[in-house]
């Protein structure tokens, strides 16, 4: 089995992290199975995204994906300020996903970057102001337990080892940080 070297699988941590306390501070629902990273880098945060998808531009699915977007941006920008070094990967879907949410909102390329650069910088403001909460959230993803991983889990990772933090302890965390108020919606 390969390992990441130990700072990219704590910088995955941070990562999926800032993907929860974002989600949270935007108030964005979150799902029962709550964060998980693996020992190679990867991970995935279960919260209520907005899919790509369904064109209608109304003024609820353009908030909808503009918190997305948000929350995706979030987490490279925590995982950059945990370890510098970490300028490659560990966001590619992340991404795809926020480039194609932008796609269907803007599909002129000048609109297209103005909003882009304005979500990822309000990205980086929501970071910058709850980092203890996405540091806390990240520790204790990494105090946990190596156990081995389902196959339900298999849709984001390789490994055979995961470690992770459910829903009800993510709110239990992020509940003592101010602004913060967790929702779990199975």
């Amino acid at each position: 089995m390969y390992q990441s070297e130990p700072k990219y699988v704590e910088s995955c941590a941070y990562h999926e992290a800032a993907h929860t306390v974002i989600a949270v501070a935007l108030g964005i629902p979150l799902r029962t199975r709550g964060v998980h990273i693996d020992t190679m880098g990867n991970g995935y945060s279960y919260y209520w995204f907005r899919n790509v998808g369904n064109l209608s531009n109304t003024a609820a699915d353009i908030d909808e994906r503009e918190r997305t977007i948000i929350a995706g941006e979030a987490a490279f920008i925590a995982q950059v300020k945990f370890y510098l070094e970490c300028l490659a990967g560990g966001n590619r879907f992340d991404r795809l996903q926020t480039t194609q949410l932008l796609n269907e909102m803007y599909p002129n390329t000048d609109q297209f970057l103005a909003e882009q650069s304005r979500l990822v910088d309000e990205a980086r403001r929501l970071v910058d102001l709850h980092w203890n909460a996405v540091e806390a959230l990240a520790k204790e993803i990494l105090a946990q337990p190596l156990t081995p991983l389902p196959d339900s889990e298999k849709h984001w990772s390789t490994d055979t080892q995961e470690r992770w933090v459910d829903a009800n302890r993510v709110v239990s965390i992020l509940k003592n940080f101010a602004g913060l108020q967790p929702v779990i919606r199975p």
